[in-house]
């Protein structure tokens, strides 16, 4: 329903899909990074594309209280 506040568990709950899309991709590039010696490529690539995708998921979350 547009117009109405997000409940704070609404708030907690897109903080931490934040966190572990952000630190998630990151520990997967440093994985990556391990494995094919490629230090520090993938690590900065897992934390762009966490980045891009907590965005994209808090713009369509924050999307629906405007």
């Amino acid at each position: 329903m547009p117009g109405k506040s997000p409940s704070p568990a609404e708030l907690i709950g897109l903080g931490s899909t934040i966190v572990v899309l952000v630190v998630g991709f990151t520990v997967l590039g440093f994985f990556a990074d391990s494995r094919l010696h490629t230090s520090p490529a993938f690590v900065f690539a897992g934390l762009a594309v966490g980045i891009v995708t907590a965005c994209t998921v808090a713009y369509s979350q924050f999307r629906k209280f405007r």
